[in-house]
């Protein structure tokens, strides 16, 4: 019953969020991302609309995905060499100029613990790339780098007038709303943003398929690595979040709202 009022509250707040393709296409932009993958799933479309229009854009990855899985054949420190690989030729397909991957160099599975420090980051990255709009995963998703990361970008935001923060969702939708201990907090949240048509949306158009190329690009966390044998458990993303990834639009929420 709580995943269907989720699905009816996405729905909602897609429906009625307003439309800013035309208007983001020019405008510099900061994509933060906890994770590699992260800045293709939630934000991949708008990258390649802004590239074509000749916004700059710098991808900065806060961590480098050495932990996304436990396995005794690709140790951590060989994981991240080859996520590492993926960022870059994802950030190919993305069209993004070399030097355009920025790498935060925080520990995976640590953001919360850093959280200072990431706001030292971003905020320095503000000042020397003076975007308009700043894009982070949501300090309401269930993933603890992703909140930490959403919550660090809130505050460094703060301090910096006449930036946009526009907060994507990865694992968002599977949690929120009616999240457990806050049902009726969260719902209430959920229908502000939907009935105050607060959620903003970009159209992916002819941009969905190199989105979806550059997706592509991240192959450890699609698909099981040959060297990986067929007992080790090997996680790769669910349906649900290839789904959201393969939308019409991409969906925004701004901070505050």
């Amino acid at each position: 019953m709580i995943d269907a009022w989720r699905r009816a509250a996405r729905l909602a707040i897609r429906a009625r969020a307003r439309d800013m393709t035309s208007a983001t296409g020019s405008r510099p932009a900061l994509v933060l991302a906890p994770h590699p993958d992260d800045e293709t799933l939630g934000c991949g479309a708008t990258i390649l609309r802004k590239v074509a229009g000749g916004a700059q854009v710098t991808v900065a990855v806060l961590t480098d995905g050495s932990r996304s899985h436990r396995s005794p054949t690709i140790p951590p420190e060989q994981l991240a060499a080859v996520r590492h690989a993926e960022m870059i030729e994802a950030a190919r397909r993305l069209h993004l100029p070399e030097g355009a991957v920025r790498w935060g160099g925080f520990g995976d599975g640590a953001l919360s613990s850093s959280e200072d420090e990431v706001v030292t980051f971003i905020a320095a990255l503000i000042t020397e790339l003076e975007p308009a709009e700043v894009y982070a995963t949501s300090a309401l998703e269930p993933h603890p780098d992703h909140a930490a990361l959403g919550r660090a970008a809130r505050r460094a935001v703060a301090g910096a007038p006449g930036v946009t923060l526009l907060e994507y969702a990865v694992w968002l939708w599977g949690a929120w709303p009616f999240q457990a201990g806050d049902r009726a907090g969260s719902g209430l949240d959920a229908a502000r943003i939907a009935l105050g048509r607060r959620a903003r949306r970009v159209r992916a158009d002819e941009y969905l398929t190199g989105k979806l190329h550059a997706l592509d690009a991240h192959d450890t966390q699609l698909h099981r690595p040959s060297a990986v044998p067929s007992d080790e458990d090997w996680a790769v993303l669910p349906p649900g979040v290839l789904s959201a990834a393969s939308a019409a639009d991409e969906l925004f929420l701004p901070w505050p709202r």
